[in-house]
């Protein structure tokens, strides 16, 4: 019999060198133990032992022991197996190969030695959608951060639709420092700081995000990428120049499905170029590794490929998990909102039979309190950036032409038609707004109106209108820097003029500035 009143131990019995694979379903929330006394490890976080760890339900993940081990559950998933196909010794023996550049670069930063290596490395993967890439990334960022050396690795997430520690829709880059747990879907790369205490040891990691406002880059917000996977080698250049440890740690990059199509973000004016997304992330961020993961076609285009070879970035193929599981459309939409759903209400519940087990890993209660309020028309400035959000050509006159910044802003109208504005239920992120960033209108000199035709100067009096309304008194840059926080519409009141909108925490918004995109979200339980 087990404690606690439970009916019976659940026993699992792991081979040398196997993994025990589970997925957790809606209705599935379990907590497991190690009896034996070698270590087993979730995405290479060393689990404690005798210590009950919570793993919330759709979770998706695997056990790995390189030695004869037991552990108990409280419940056996309805999808669990156990297998001895696994890739932790070749992700070991990538992690052997990092760490020795690491150990280098620190030696000639704080010592001024010699060496062949002056900087800790910097890796990307890509590789196909549901390949594991996320999974490779958290396995190599922990086994860093495992080895006491005082790591402060950075890591960047370049999938929108899969952000490493923030929101759909955005790219960001944070520094752990201690290993990252798996206990739930939210939050893969640790959980950003919220204003209540952590129940998680790697939470409140530092994070800088940008707002991409999609799930994933296309070519119509190709020119808002570029610009925010520029602004993000800046940032992490600026910290890497301030901080030596920064720079001898190295960066770990997580990469979009997208980064596979050799096609995508190709430019009119140079129809050859392939893999334009890998280029600019490799020259934005000065990559000198990519893994490929498991596409042998894949590993081949970017072995070939002129830029990278000019650059010496070295193209390594690993094999794909025999884990990894193909999510479906409808799968990533309810991770997607779970994420949302996290970073205003914060970390799921657990049930009481398992929060009840002594030597949990979690709080009692991680919950946040969102705020709801309603906030002025006037007030609040919602934007968008991209030429893909303005007037269409076919609405100028005859004959003429424009020529628009990709990544100019445009004003959104919320009394124009729902279909076209599209701010219910939209993600809006906050962003800082400066003194010097507000300009101001340029007021053209007044023109004398005839006197007789009374009926045609009253139109030409509303376009004017119509203009002043659509114009964004801001620069453009602000539409391309770091996002503050974020917030959702719940609700858009014609009449009175105003939104209601909900925010993570009460009291005034950092700022009145937002930027929308096509992020939603309904609030449901």
């Amino acid at each position: 019999m087990a404690e606690d009143g439970r009916k019976e131990q659940i026993i699992v019995d792991l081979e040398a060198g196997s993994e025990w694979r589970f997925e957790l379903e809606a209705d599935e929330n379990i907590a497991l133990r190690i009896l034996s006394p070698d270590p087993v490890f979730i995405n290479s976080e060393e689990l404690p032992p005798a210590t009950w760890y919570p793993i919330h339900r759709y979770t998706k993940g695997s056990l790995y022991a390189p030695t004869a081990a037991r552990l108990e559950v409280t419940s056996l998933p309805a999808s669990q197996y156990t297998s001895t196909s696994t890739i932790q010794p070749q992700l070991l023996n990538l992690h052997l190969a990092l760490e020795r550049n690491r150990i280098l670069a620190k030696r000639y930063l704080f010592n001024k030695g010699s060496s062949e290596v002056v900087r800790g490395p910097r890796v990307m993967v890509v590789g196909p959608p549901s390949s594991g890439k996320t999974t490779v990334v958290k396995n190599l960022v922990n086994l860093a951060l495992s080895t006491g050396m005082g790591w402060t690795i950075g890591v960047a997430g370049l999938d929108p639709s899969s952000p490493s520690n923030l929101i759909p829709g955005t790219v960001s880059i944070a520094t752990p420092s201690h290993p990252i747990p798996t206990h739930h879907l939210a939050h893969p790369f640790g959980s950003p700081p919220t204003s209540i205490p952590s129940n998680m040891l790697s939470a409140d990691v530092a994070t800088v995000g940008w707002w991409l406002g999609g799930l994933e880059p296309t070519n119509k917000n190709a020119e808002v990428w570029k610009v925010l996977i520029e602004n993000m080698g800046s940032e992490w250049k600026n910290k890497c120049e301030k901080d030596k440890m920064a720079l001898a740690s190295g960066l770990i990059v997580d990469t979009s499905s997208a980064f596979t199509n050799p096609l995508l973000g190709t430019k009119k004016d140079d129809p050859k170029a392939r893999y334009s997304l890998v280029d600019q992330a490799v020259d934005a961020l000065d990559i000198d590794t990519i893994l490929v993961i498991g596409h042998e076609k894949l590993h081949i285009d970017l072995s070939r490929l002129p830029s990278l070879q000019s650059r010496a970035v070295n193209v390594i193929r690993i094999p794909k998990s025999g884990g990894v599981v193909d999510l479906d459309d409808a799968q990533k939409e309810l991770v997607q909102s779970f994420q949302i759903r996290t970073y205003f209400y914060g970390e799921p519940i657990l049930p009481k039979e398992i929060s009840g087990l002594m030597g949990k890993m979690v709080g009692f209660d991680g919950s946040l309190n969102p705020y709801s309020f309603q906030i002025g028309w006037d007030t609040l400035v919602v934007l968008r950036v991209g030429e893909e959000n303005s007037a269409p050509s076919s609405a100028l006159p005859l004959g003429s032409s424009r020529t628009l910044s990709p990544t100019r802003l445009t004003r959104v109208d919320p009394s124009g038609p729902a279909h076209v504005v599209r701010l219910l239920n939209t993600v809006l992120a906050i962003v800082d707004i400066k003194p010097e960033d507000r300009l101001k209108p340029e007021k053209a000199p007044k023109e004398e109106v005839k006197a007789e035709p009374e009926g045609e100067a009253e139109p030409v009096k509303e376009e004017e209108e119509e203009e002043d309304m659509e114009e964004v008194p801001f620069r453009e840059e602000i539409g391309k820097r770091e996002v503050l926080g974020f917030i959702v519409i719940t609700a858009i009141d014609a009449q009175k003029k105003k939104y209601t909108v909900l925010s993570p925490s009460p009291g005034k918004l950092p700022s009145t500035v937002a930027i929308a995109g096509f992020v939603e979200w309904v609030d449901s339980a």
